[in-house]
């Protein structure tokens, strides 16, 4: 029995520091269209938000999710285990919607100036299968804007790397929270566009230390107990 609860609290404390996720949802609540110079925004609901733009070269319409009004996820860029949308869109091939992951670097990370807004822009074709937007840290590319600038940084638009791997390059930008949105336009044809954005599924990985923490304090738990039970 002694021996049957301690390798119970320590396979525990083993799998407490094994990376685990932990799931949520999230409302399509902000949307902005931005089209010859004037940008309208924000406004959005819970349900399902419709944005059209006449051409898909020249504006661009985005919608964020968030738990609050303000389009706040509660996510950071490092701690995104998984994104998960439906989107519905009309419009030429090759403009489809891409992901946008929207923060402050307060550090000056890429060597911005420090407090520019930044965006991660996924940088694919075809992440889009059917309704179906999937943001997967491993897999899905990205490139860094500076919005505050309006110029790509480090070297330049061609510089795609997945999330991963950018934050292995900068492991400050673990903690930044950061906004998640997908948006449509500015680099197609010239054509109009149209898309509908639903709510969102995502998964959230803890940080390694936290992690760590929990594992370290059940393993304690289970000497403890340990001790106790010879007594």
């Amino acid at each position: 029995m002694r021996r049957s609860l301690y390798a119970l609290f320590t396979m525990v404390a083993v799998l407490a520091i094994t990376p685990a996720a932990l799931a949520g949802s999230l409302c399509p609540n902000t949307a902005w269209i931005y089209s010859d110079g004037t940008q309208s925004g924000p406004s959005g609901s819970c349900g399902a938000v419709t944005l059209s733009i006449a051409n898909d070269n020249t504006d661009t319409a985005s919608v964020y999710w968030g738990s609050s009004s303000n389009g706040s996820t509660g996510l950071t860029v490092g701690n995104i285990g998984s994104f998960n949308t439906s989107v519905a869109f009309s419009g030429a091939a090759g403009a489809e919607p891409y992901y946008i992951l929207d923060f402050k670097d307060a550090s000056g990370l890429f060597g911005e100036t420090s407090g520019d807004k930044i965006l991660m822009i996924e940088n694919q074709s075809g992440n889009l299968i059917g309704n179906d937007m999937l943001l997967n840290p491993n897999a899905t590319l990205f490139n860094v804007f500076d919005d505050t600038t309006e110029t790509y940084l480090l070297s330049g638009q061609a510089d795609v790397k997945t999330l991963d791997a950018w934050l292995a390059l900068y492991p400050g930008l673990s903690n930044i929270p950061t906004w998640v949105g997908v948006e449509m336009g500015n680099g197609g044809s010239g054509v109009p566009a149209t898309m509908t954005v639903y709510g969102a599924d995502y998964t959230v990985t803890p940080e390694p230390s936290s992690l760590l923490l929990l594992g370290s304090g059940l393993v304690s738990l289970a000497g403890i107990l340990r001790r106790k039970l010879r007594v």
